[in-house]
């Protein structure tokens, strides 16, 4: 009777070890050689940061680190593609199924932005957009206290950011 309870409580610990996130999702392909894994600030991105204002400047300290990842498709994976945007799409929906906070579609491509707590404090928002000629990325914004609205205003503050190393390296 001992051997099956420990052998069940073994079981139950094996299972809960292997859940299905994006965070597990993003590390298990980091080393992947069909992904493109990145970490950084987003201050990295603003050439004179120090000459924004106050106020602009609290918008980019909120994000204390960006996970990006992305897959950039070519036709001769065409099922590896398919299976891991399955797989990151469920992850997606299970994860986070009912915080979305954008949906575009649009020919082929298509971008949702997801936050993980929207009741508290968010500390994680998700951005995940799909070419289906290009390729995949999503990016995991991680922060303390993330005001999905401010988003809105660092887009419009987008002149002032440098992400053509950024683009020329995942060329998606």
């Amino acid at each position: 009777m001992k051997t099956i309870i420990t052998l069940c409580l073994s079981l139950l610990v094996l299972i809960s070890c292997q859940t299905n996130s994006l965070q597990t999702y993003m590390v298990d392909h980091k080393d992947d050689e069909n992904f493109i894994s990145l970490d950084f600030s987003l201050k990295t991105f603003i050439d004179n940061f120090e000459d924004l204002s106050e106020e602009q400047q609290s918008l980019f300290k909120d994000v204390r680190k960006v996970n990006l990842l992305a897959f950039k498709k070519d036709n001769t994976k065409e099922d590896y593609y398919v299976e891991k945007r399955t797989q990151l799409t469920t992850i997606l929906s299970k994860e986070f199924s009912s915080q979305q906070l954008m949906s575009v579609n649009d020919k082929g491509r298509q971008m949702k932005m997801y936050a993980d707590d929207l009741e508290d404090k968010v500390q994680e928002i998700v951005i995940y957009a799909n070419d289906n000629s290009k390729g995949f990325i999503v990016l995991r914004l991680l922060g303390d206290d993330l005001n999905p609205s401010n988003f809105y205003k660092m887009m419009l503050l987008s002149d002032k950011m440098n992400f053509d190393d950024l683009a020329q390296m995942i060329d998606i």
